[in-house]
């Protein structure tokens, strides 16, 4: 598992976001702001982060890390 997560924690944002896992998306979302696929994306990623497994928790943790910017963005342009 230890390899998969160390392969999973090269991909960087922009492919990220172009994943194809179902939509998980819940009805009480208040970030109407975020698109659909990073929103999706942090509902996947988020509750792996209370894995027992450390090595899932740490691949969860290194790719909402990379997501961190395009959040930030998404929301400065909502601002605006």
């Amino acid at each position: 598992m230890c390899e998969l997560g160390a392969a999973l924690s090269t991909c960087d944002a922009e492919h990220l976001l172009t994943h194809s896992l179902a939509p998980r998306l819940v009805a009480n979302d208040n970030n109407a702001h975020l698109s659909d696929s990073l929103q999706s994306l942090i509902n996947h990623l988020s509750p792996l982060l209370a894995s027992s497994q450390r090595s899932i928790r740490l691949t969860a943790y290194q790719l909402m890390t990379k997501l961190v910017p395009r959040l930030a963005q998404q929301s400065a342009e909502t601002v605006m």
